[in-house]
This record gives C-alpha cells, structure tokens and sequence, in this order.
C-alpha cells in the first residue's frame, strides 16, 4: 500500500460519501447549490445529523466543479447506489430549474496557411461537383 489510509469510521459506522458535480458557468451558483442540498436530503439514507453540505470545489475546464458530502450510517448498503440516488435526484431538480449538465466545448482556432487556402478551394470546388455514387 502506497497511500495512508483514514479510518473514519473507527469510533462510528457513519461514513462520509463525497459527491463531485459540475454546473455551466453561466448557471446561478447559489440556485444550484440550493437544488444539490435539496436532492442529499432527499435520498431516505443521507442522514439528517450531520445534515448535507454542498462545497465549491474549483472552476473546472467545463463549468464550476462542486463536491456534496454526505453521510450515512450503514455502508454495508453500499456507497455508489447512495451516490446514484443523489444525483438522479439532482438531473431532475437542475432540469426543472433551467441548470443544464455542462459538456465539453472546444474553441478551434485555424491559422492562415497556403494549405488551409488550398484546403478551402478544394472543398469549395467540390461543392459544385455533382455527388459521387
């Protein structure tokens, strides 16, 4: 083992359940954060004490990157299905409200070139020719 291992549970069963998210930046943070706490207090195994919190992680490549920690008491449930409950309960909260789940954008930047000249001419005449069977 090459990494130090936190027992958390050592003096309780309760573990602690991070769920990372990412919203557009163009999205209403606090409206966002609002609907996170919203969908972990809804999940019937996130308990009330200590209740749900919702930090602000960083400013990911495709929109604001969140992190919901969460609590549970019996992890032998498992974790993931937890983790899934929340975050289906979230899609559907951030739907309702106008928050889209962020997607990769990529700006593309052509520099002017003899080839790129070229590369344009011949796509430019080939659209005058006729469709090739």
């Amino acid at each position: 083992m090459i990494n130090q291992v936190e027992n958390w549970s050592y003096s309780s069963k309760n573990v602690r359940i991070q769920v990372p998210v990412v919203v557009p930046y163009a999205s209403d943070i606090e409206l966002a954060e609002k609907l996170m706490l919203e969908a972990a207090g809804a999940v019937k195994r996130v308990l009330k004490a200590p209740p749900p919190t919702v930090w602000l992680d960083s400013f990911a490549e495709n929109g604001v990157a969140f992190v919901i920690h969460v609590w549970i008491t019996d992890p032998e449930e498992g974790t993931g299905n937890v983790r899934s409950d929340v975050l289906k309960g979230l899609w559907r909260l951030m739907r309702d409200n106008g928050i889209k789940v962020p997607f990769p954008q990529r700006d593309l930047n052509l520099r002017d070139t003899e080839t790129m000249r070229e590369l344009i001419d011949a796509l430019r005449d080939r659209k005058g020719a006729p469709d090739r069977v």
